[in-house]
């Protein structure tokens, strides 16, 4: 058994498709649809596997594939995609339609790699310039404005003009002080001269 099947594979056909190979595929397969390729392997008369078939129908047969270059919109949604996903190439050729994921695998390793790692380092380079310009701004408003030494050099003239006033004021009560004491002094002499007869102010 095990012989017959090795022997069954050895017959059967590898390497390029022919034109006419493509042909019958691509009439069995809208017969059946996409179905089981094994089976649609054995009613197409190729002698291919149902997996080359369906590599075959998927790559390159189906209708709905998308041919010609990858855009710039396709390479930045591959580029988030393979962020999101990782190698899963199945699960993001199903966000570009037409696209398959042996194409999408094979764009990636030979143009895309190189361009996300260039596009991260940048951003991350960006990312650390504005973090430090914000660490600047932050010291630059942490530092004492010299208003305050202006104020406290305000606050010591005003301190220095009412140490002023008040002396002035001070010289000004003790100036007027003795002549007040000694107005007092003649007036209470004149008292007492006046009370034991003996003041000369009025004539007798």
């Amino acid at each position: 058994m095990a012989s017959k099947q090795t022997m069954q594979q050895d017959e059967l056909r590898r390497g390029q498709w022919l034109e006419e190979e493509d042909e019958s595929l691509v009439m069995i397969v809208a017969i059946l649809g996409e179905c089981r390729w094994d089976d649609i392997a054995k009613a197409s008369g190729l002698r291919r596997s149902g997996k080359s078939c369906r590599l075959r129908w998927l790559n390159y047969l189906r209708p709905n594939l998308k041919h010609g270059h990858i855009t710039a919109d396709e390479e930045r949604l591959i580029i988030q995609l393979r962020r999101q996903f990782g190698n899963k190439w199945s699960k993001i050729a199903k966000q570009l339609p037409g696209r398959t994921d042996n194409e999408i695998k094979n764009y990636w390793r030979s143009h895309l790699r190189k361009k996300a790692l260039i596009n991260e380092q940048e951003s991350f380079g960006s990312n650390t310039s504005n973090s430090e310009q914000q660490s600047s701004t932050l010291k630059s408003d942490t530092v004492p404005s010299s208003h305050s030494d202006d104020s406290f050099s305000e606050k010591g003239d005003c301190s220095s003009a009412d140490s002023l006033s008040h002396s002035s004021n001070e010289t000004t009560l003790l100036d007027w002080i003795p002549s007040w004491s000694y107005e007092q002094s003649r007036m209470e002499h004149h008292m007492y001269f006046c009370s034991s007869s003996l003041c000369y102010c009025y004539p007798p």
